[in-house]
């Protein structure tokens, strides 16, 4: 069930320097990308972190809670909500480490893949309507240039992404 926007009425030409600054029109875009995403999710009440953090358990095997962290590039806490979300529904589960009794490893059940397959899905029809602005070029190029940014603050950040599957 896809929203029609109302047309809206143009921005007050004062606020042109606000809307056309680089941290608000990032902020707007994640705002939007986000509210679709749970949009086309729905039907698998996942949210774009849940989606995170089961793919990174899919992918990685076991890991732990701030191995999932750095992978997915949340906060620590943001992270433990997530999975405690996510064991409260049976989507992952937690088992003691094999090489270190005081660690706790986080796995993917059987049905978090099975909700992970059905949301891939959706997601892949959600990043579809999301680019749907753009030609396949601007799209690949629009990509590009959040890689090259992100890439170049990560490490400036509160919260970085180490993008190492051995995190």
């Amino acid at each position: 069930m896809t929203k029609k926007a109302a047309p809206q009425p143009a921005p007050e030409p004062v606020l042109d320097e606000l809307y056309r600054r680089p941290g608000f029109l990032i902020r707007r875009a994640h705002q939007i990308a986000i509210d679709m995403f749970i949009e086309a999710c729905a039907p698998v009440d996942l949210t774009p972190s849940q989606y995170g953090v089961l793919y990174i358990l899919n992918l990685a095997g076991p890991v732990s809670q701030i191995g999932v962290a750095r992978l997915i590039g949340l906060d620590r806490s943001t992270t433990a909500l997530v999975i405690k979300l996510l064991t409260e529904r049976g989507l992952a589960m937690k088992s003691p480490s094999p090489l270190d009794a005081r660690k706790v490893e986080i796995l993917i059940t059987a049905e978090g893949r099975k909700t992970l397959r059905q949301a891939a899905k959706l997601a892949e029809k959600e990043k579809e309507r999301l680019l749907a602005p753009f030609t396949k070029e601007e799209s690949r190029a629009f990509l590009a240039l959040l890689e090259k940014f992100v890439t170049h603050h990560n490490e400036s950040t509160r919260v970085s992404m180490s993008g190492a599957l051995d995190a």
